[in-house]
């Protein structure tokens, strides 16, 4: 496991442009793993051990010019690609893309905007303060098991035309150029819009597209041919209109029959009815795949710009979508990447009412409080690289994860270890190598940081 961290930071070095910049990334990211509580950067003194000195040398470092959180992630996309860890259907990795809220009550911390809650939990407010993270995960097969790996996560901010939406669409199809492959990008019914398939059709196949639709979604067959004999007026553009939702159970629509196949749906095996029909659909203009699939859950719809794709990948695809779900709560719950304290004493004090501002509190240095921002960006893309390091972890190396893991689990996890399992084998090791006073580089840097507070100082604004 230490040969396999040591591998992964040295392929980080190109991110940053001082070689003292990457010895701090290297402590924190150890830090991080190893950490047992999640109050912010504070947390890595605590869990390494290191001089109070080296508090805001770390504060130092998320502020820091000499590296950003693009960079970082660009050399995380070609780790990625070289390990060949992506999932393929079709010859195509398979992207998954969603947003994430998280609530956020610092009156002084940028980009905080009044967001609207869309769970179905009861015990969540309608409307709260927070931030608004887009994110993009790589599915990855382990065994019988799969991980959403991120790759990406950006709090949206006013972009002029680019909504939420289409801006995810463009780093996805960055991202499949990045990796060298073509992509599928799965995404829920709040992406089902026309822009998304327009940027996906400018990556001239780089890049496709597969939604769930809405309930209310209609498309169109094919314009009849024109007659022989030409009449007035534009030839039709669209046939007969369709109410795709109708067609599960409307006995007008007996001609389009649904064909029966086995397949699984969230882990349970069941025989699935599916309809496939290429339709126009007007926010396009153009014809597209639409996938109406009866299963025990109730009817879906699915819409791809991918015309050869079956119904039974389609399927498969949309049920991993779920995986960044779990992805979320990892981040949020387990490694503590939300508990982000970064605060700009320039910006205005915000009102902690959950009112929506006409424009963005004032700011008496602008510069300034960007670089708060991209410091939270960068908090959450170091935590990112070390998610998504525990998941090649447990694919690659999981026999020796079991046995340094040292847990008890009422429920075992599988052949495959879960994300809490790798990570407290990982952390016991590199414990056990701070203890011995191991030689390996990484352990060396961190036993200066801890027995050498003087240099500590001297080096606080070398990030």
């Amino acid at each position: 496991m230490i040969g396999y961290v040591e591998r992964f930071l040295w392929a980080m070095r190109g991110a940053f442009s001082r070689r003292a910049t990457w010895g701090w990334f290297g402590v924190v990211f150890v830090g991080l793993v190893v950490r047992g509580d999640s109050l912010g950067v504070s947390s890595i003194v605590r869990a390494l051990a290191l001089s109070p000195a080296c508090y805001p040398a770390l504060l130092h470092f998320f502020h820091s010019t000499a590296w950003s959180a693009e960079s970082l992630f660009r050399l995380w996309w070609g780790f990625l690609a070289r390990e060949n860890v992506g999932h393929c259907v079709n010859g195509r990795v398979v992207l998954i893309g969603d947003h994430t809220k998280t609530p956020k009550d610092g009156r002084r911390m940028p980009a905080v905007t009044t967001l609207h809650q869309d769970s179905e939990t009861n015990s969540k407010p309608s409307f709260f303060r927070g931030h608004h993270w887009a994110c993009i995960a790589l599915l990855v097969a382990a065994g019988k098991k799969f991980f959403a790996t991120p790759l990406w996560a950006e709090i949206h901010r006013d972009r002029g035309r680019q909504s939420r939406t289409t801006r995810l669409v463009s780093v996805a199809a960055d991202i499949a150029r990045a990796l060298e492959r073509p992509a599928y990008l799965v995404l829920d019914a709040f992406f089902a819009a026309g822009p998304v398939f327009q940027i996906a059709r400018a990556s001239q196949g780089t890049l496709h597209i597969l939604t769930r639709a809405k309930k209310n979604v209609v498309a169109y067959l094919p314009p009849p041919p024109s007659r022989s004999t030409p009449r007035r007026g534009r030839p039709r553009k669209y046939g007969k209109k369709l109410s795709l939702l109708k067609l599960f159970g409307d006995r007008r629509y007996r001609r389009y029959p649904f064909q029966t196949f086995p397949a699984t749906v969230y882990d349970s095996a069941e025989t699935v009815r599916a309809l496939t029909l290429d339709l126009l659909w007007k926010p396009v203009k153009a014809t597209l795949r639409f996938f109406l699939i009866q299963s025990s859950r109730g009817p879906l719809i699915l819409i791809t710009d991918d015309r050869t794709l079956s119904a039974a990948d389609a399927l498969f695809l949309y049920c991993r979508r779920a995986a960044i779900e779990t992805l979320f709560d990892i981040l949020k719950n387990l490694v503590g990447a939300m508990a982000y304290h970064f605060w700009s004493r320039y910006l205005r004090p915000s009102s902690r009412r959950p009112l929506q501002a006409t424009t963005p509190p004032h700011s008496s240095r602008p510069r300034q409080t960007a670089n708060t921002l991209a410091a939270i960006e960068k908090f959450l893309a170091v935590q990112i690289s070390v998610v998504g390091l525990l998941h090649l972890l447990a694919r690659h190396v999981a026999p020796e994860i079991f046995r340094k893991a040292f847990c008890w689990l009422r429920t075992p996890c599988g052949p495959t270890p879960s994300v809490f399992v790798t990570r407290a084998a990982l952390s016991n090791t590199l414990h056990a190598n701070l203890r011995a006073l191991a030689q390996n580089p990484m352990t060396q840097l961190i036993l200066a940081k801890q027995h050498h507070p003087a240099k500590t100082l001297s080096q606080r604004k070398a990030a």
